[in-house]
């Protein structure tokens, strides 16, 4: 994996293995809510929660009324990121 880590927010990106392993895609409610398909391939994006879907609502929210098919809230290797990796800032690979 690696983050690319900006002042407001951090964008972690996966291999396609990774996403699939952690993240989980089609597995329902197993797979994770923060995983996205950007520009560059698969983004994680626990750490960027700022979005706002077209309803006016962040997946956040969505995920908290139970509106979201995935329900799984992150992954242990993301959560458990110490606070000094984003003090680094820039790129990051772990």
């Amino acid at each position: 994996m690696r983050a690319e880590i900006e002042d407001l927010y951090t964008t972690i990106f996966q291999t396609d293995e990774e996403a699939l392993e952690i993240c989980r895609p089609g597995a329902g409610a197993d797979t994770c809510i923060w995983l996205m398909m950007g520009q560059k391939g698969w983004e994680c994006c626990y750490h960027d929660r700022r979005g706002v879907s077209l309803t006016g609502e962040t997946l956040e929210e969505r995920w908290k009324k139970g509106l979201t098919v995935a329900k799984r809230d992150g992954c242990d290797k993301v959560k458990s990121l110490p606070r000094s990796f984003f003090e680094k800032g820039g790129v990051q690979a772990f």
